[in-house]
């Protein structure tokens, strides 16, 4: 793991990191029976990780007034709020600049980095972390993509890139980008993989991406690619989530919960001190790892068993917003 700059003294994030803090109830039953049970009397919540899709945002890639007011309020009391989100962080910016709380912590790309992000200013952003993939792993996802005939998404910080060989690939691609939005549109290239029978490093059109993605195109299809993908990478070697219509590939211990943690060492906060909120297969690692979590009620049944609680609302009816409220109220 490498930081790619120097993390900024407290007086750079003060905006998004205020000096008060609030307070956590007790823990209540919890879900997780692996987890320890003991609760968490007047402990201080310093941190508040929130997923984007399916979690903070509603259906139609919004975030409510509401909600916005209520994560204003969560600042207002001493908590410091984190987006935490598989997207990169050009997809997240504009969310960061209607929240209106500065430059605020991000996770990206599901925990390949994390980063102080300005909403409005990308030249004021500081990235505390980054986890690229390694080449062999890259050859190793693009083996398996070809093989199943699906198109590729090659995520570097600043821009993705696609290689789609055929109609059906690129029709793929097409409907990936338009479900993203605007400022995640995929670049299309003509290669992804290195020059033939080359092992030069400086080979390869491209530096080392934080993640790769197949897209499949549906839920119900990228069970089954990230099932077959399992059969060829192991554990060990990559790092598969299933995902809505995709189904990404990282590092091996490249997660939500990696990502949160070398922003909160940034910030000097434990994740015993978070709370968290997520929907799917992606939040898991975060929702077990954080002091207190919350998974969505429409969410992914392998969040919904992670997680301590479950939301008594969904992302439709600002579900979010009403956990903090209570836990402001506490």
């Amino acid at each position: 793991r490498r930081s790619a700059r120097a993390v900024p003294c407290m007086a750079t994030a003060a905006h998004a990191v205020p000096a008060c803090v609030a307070r956590v109830p007790a823990r209540r039953a919890s879900a997780r029976s692996v987890r320890c049970s003991a609760d968490m009397p007047g402990s201080s919540l310093r941190l508040v990780a929130v997923d984007m899709d399916g979690t903070l945002l509603k259906p139609d890639s919004t975030i409510s007034d509401d909600t916005v007011d209520t994560l204003r309020r969560v600042h207002a009391s001493g908590a410091v709020v984190c987006v935490a989100s598989g997207r990169p962080a050009a997809t997240i910016r504009r969310y960061a600049s209607q929240i209106g709380l500065g430059p605020i912590p991000a996770v990206c790309f599901n925990g390949a980095c994390a980063m102080l992000l300005d909403g409005d200013n990308p030249e004021n952003d500081v990235v505390w972390h980054v986890e690229v993939m390694s080449r062999e792993v890259v050859s190793l996802v693009l083996d398996v993509a070809e093989t199943l005939d699906l198109p590729v998404q090659y995520c570097l910080p600043d821009v993705s890139v696609t290689a789609p060989v055929n109609a059906k690939q690129k029709q793929l691609m097409d409907q990936f980008d338009a479900l993203v939005g605007p400022e995640g549109g995929t670049t299309r290239v003509a290669t992804l993989r290195p020059k033939a029978d080359s092992d030069d490093s400086d080979a390869w059109p491209f530096p080392p991406p934080l993640k790769l993605i197949i897209i499949t195109g549906s839920p119900s299809r990228a069970e089954k690619v990230a099932e077959q993908a399992r059969l060829t990478l192991s554990q060990s070697t990559c790092h598969i989530i299933a995902a809505e219509v995709h189904v990404e590939f990282l590092m091996p211990g490249v997660d939500k919960a990696s990502g949160l943690r070398a922003a909160g060492k940034a910030l000097g906060v434990e994740l015993e001190s978070c709370v968290a909120f997520g929907d799917a297969n992606n939040d898991v690692e975060m929702l077990r790892a954080c002091g207190l979590s919350f998974a969505m009620p429409n969410g992914r049944e392998s969040a919904i068993k992670a997680a301590d609680l479950v939301c008594r609302d969904d992302n439709e009816n600002d579900g979010v917003a009403k956990e903090l409220e209570t836990l402001l109220a506490g």
